[in-house]
């Protein structure tokens, strides 16, 4: 079996070349601007020319790019998106794409794969387009994961990394207590990623990961790290309706379809 995979030099990605490594399968990978082992190929999504990649010499595309924080506009993106999907479909590998909780509001909680997408915000309207352009593929799955963190290939994720510079300067970091996530490890979806590349499973996947709060979260990061957790500080979210207070989520199907399950802030990066 070969896979490519789309953002290959990217955070999520180079976990994703890992993780496929880590099973013995080939893969081939693409990169915006920095080549990196596992990813020599150069892709632009919104200029090239998506059938010109080696989707006939692949048996299934992960698309771990992350390409829907960008300043184009909608129609842009949407057009991309559709023309990336078109070209996997007429060349017939399986499709797995990575999403987000950012397709719900926030304002329930635990969403699981049932809950109609109901995004607010111009990244999850996007995100929700390009689901159902995957959808719209006879082989494909999407994997929602949120809040990714840890190291890959041993750089920190921006947040933690963030969190940890101030902590060592001495300084007090305050996170919401009162905003909920669903924080998964990057190696964790990397790996959930390669499984549902090598199966026959259909539809949305949640990763289904223990539901805490930004403050949390943080907290619990520094104490793994070997920091000072109690310079981070809890704060109440404002009366902003922009922000998401609840995007954790929960699945009936990870642990079927992934064979694990995916573990705690504190675990995971002992682990």
């Amino acid at each position: 079996m070969t896979v490519l995979v789309v953002g290959a030099s990217g955070y999520l990605g180079r976990s994703v070349v890992d993780a496929f490594a880590a099973r013995g399968v080939d893969s081939l990978g693409t990169y915006y601007s920095n080549p990196i082992e596992g990813a020599t190929r150069r892709y632009d999504f919104f200029a090239d020319d998506p059938a010109d990649l080696p989707l006939d010499a692949v048996e299934s595309v992960v698309f771990a790019a992350h390409v829907e924080r960008t300043d184009h506009d909608f129609e842009t993106f949407a057009a991309a998106a559709e023309r990336f999907v078109a070209a996997v479909r007429s060349a017939g590998p399986r499709l797995v794409y990575t999403s987000s909780a950012g397709v719900f509001d926030g304002s329930g909680s635990r969403y699981d794969e049932a809950t109609p997408a109901t995004p607010k915000s111009k990244y999850g309207r996007r995100l929700r387009r390009f689901e159902r352009f995957v959808a719209a593929h006879d082989d494909s799955s999407v994997l929602r994961a949120d809040y990714l963190f840890g190291r890959s290939r041993g750089s920190l994720d921006r947040r933690l990394a963030r969190t940890r510079r101030l902590v060592r300067e001495g300084r007090r970091v305050p996170y919401y207590a009162d905003m909920w996530k669903s924080p998964c490890h990057v190696r964790e979806a990397g790996r959930a990623l390669a499984v549902l590349a090598g199966s026959d499973v259909q539809g949305v996947v949640h990763a289904p990961t223990p539901r805490t709060s930004a403050w949390a979260f943080h907290r619990a990061g520094m104490a793994a790290l070997g920091e000072r957790p109690r310079l981070v500080v809890p704060e109440p979210m404002p009366d902003d309706p922009t922000l998401h207070r609840d995007t954790s989520l929960s699945s009936s199907r990870f642990e079927r379809v992934c064979g694990f399950r995916p573990r705690s802030v504190v675990r995971a990066l002992r682990g």
